[in-house]
């Protein structure tokens, strides 16, 4: 009787396919990791965008505020409490307040600046009078004399926002002038 020539056994159990599945499975995640890097780097950058326009548009609205106070010719009759604005001595304003910045509280900046969520605003606030005729106002050293009159002082504040609502920046400065 012949015996029937029998083929070896295949000794191969699949082990190439479970090698290609875990480095297609290790690629992927590391392509997962690389999308979700790439997707926060995208909104920092655009959050730093935002950032830089709420900035910018703040400091236009406190130039605007100076500006203001430049055309003001009697401080007593612009800050008598009925110009949307322009703040009395002692009147305590809530600049964190949304209520502070609505068209009724305060001013528009009056050019239109874009890619902004809402157009910036400002408010300015009457502190009073510093020095006097006979008196130096001498501000670390810079001056000697106040010269004719009083200087009045103000605090502006100029609220700026973003491509969004939710960058928002507040800007405050001091500026005094001689009426």
């Amino acid at each position: 009787m012949i015996k029937p020539l029998s083929q070896p056994p295949n000794k191969q159990g699949g082990a190439a396919l479970i090698v290609s599945l875990l480095i297609l499975l290790v690629m992927t995640i590391i392509g997962v990791t690389a999308m979700q890097t790439n997707i926060l780097e995208e909104k920092m950058a655009g959050n730093d965008r935002d950032r830089s326009l709420s900035l910018q548009a703040a400091e236009a609205a406190l130039r605007a505020g100076e500006d203001t106070i430049e055309a003001i010719v009697s401080p007593a009759a612009a800050f008598d409490g009925t110009t949307a604005g322009l703040y009395p001595e002692d009147s305590n304003v809530d600049v964190f307040a949304d209520a502070t910045w609505t068209a009724g509280n305060s001013i528009e900046y009056g050019t239109a600046i874009a890619n902004v969520g809402t157009q910036p605003r400002y408010i300015i606030e009457l502190i009073g009078e510093i020095g006097s005729a006979t008196n130096d106002v001498n501000i670390g050293g810079y001056g000697e004399t106040s010269g004719q009159g009083t200087l009045n002082s103000f605090l502006i504040t100029a609220r700026g926002t973003g491509g969004s609502e939710n960058a928002v920046t507040l800007l405050q400065s001091y500026y005094a002038k001689r009426f």
